[in-house]
């Protein structure tokens, strides 16, 4: 079974992976019309939930697995802070 995380720790991720230039994402509500941002859910790969997640560095979309999975290989631990604090450093 896969850990719950809450929206907070969601948001951290988030902001872990643009201070750290990996990625630069936003939440999409897919029932807005983005435009050329918009993509349909067409298949398993994107989440099937309210919201998806677009990447501009990658210009890809990723479903709330694929951020969390990205985030904690790319070093994200719980008490993460943009001053390095809790990170281990």
């Amino acid at each position: 079974m896969s850990k719950e995380y809450t929206d907070k720790q969601i948001n951290s991720m988030i902001l872990f992976l643009r201070v750290n230039d990996i990625a630069e994402m936003y939440y999409l509500d897919k029932s807005k019309d983005y435009g050329e941002f918009y993509q349909p859910t067409r298949d398993d790969s994107q989440d099937m939930g309210d919201y998806t997640f677009f990447d501009y560095k990658s210009d890809s979309h990723l479903s709330l697995q694929q951020v969390i999975s990205t985030s904690i290989s790319e070093g994200w631990k719980e008490n993460w802070t943009t001053k390095g604090e809790n990170n281990g450093e």
